[in-house]
């Protein structure tokens, strides 16, 4: 297991300023905000499309940092899983947007492998 310096700028870059932003965010929101929020987030629609690609991609930029190939494939996997998802939800609303969403999470597989 080796840390390789860029790779952990970057992972505290990308994921620590979102992270940061979004915890300030909730802080400031009174408590009928923090229970929509709540239960927003805790919704099946949310945790089969966005939520999955978040994990996805969180789990392939830390087994990158940590040089880990096995966490690396379940984050793509989950990346793919997430895809599918998004395009079938997508797909119901806007056939040619929805095909937009497979492309784009393969340019962000395609980058994750070859790093």
């Amino acid at each position: 297991m080796n840390i390789d310096t860029d790779s952990l700028v970057t992972f505290l870059i990308m994921w620590g300023i979102p992270t940061f932003m979004v915890v300030r965010t909730y802080l400031k929101m009174d408590t009928d905000d923090r229970n929509s929020a709540k239960k927003d987030f805790k919704s099946p629609h949310f945790v089969f499309t966005f939520g999955l690609l978040l994990v996805g991609y969180f789990f392939a930029s830390f087994g990158n940092l940590l040089t880990l190939n096995i966490i690396k494939l379940l984050g793509i996997f989950l990346m793919i899983i997430a895809g599918i998802t998004i395009t079938v939800d997508m797909w119901r609303k806007n056939k040619i947007k929805s095909m937009l969403t497979p492309m784009l999470i393969a340019v962000a597989i395609f980058f994750l492998i070859k790093s």
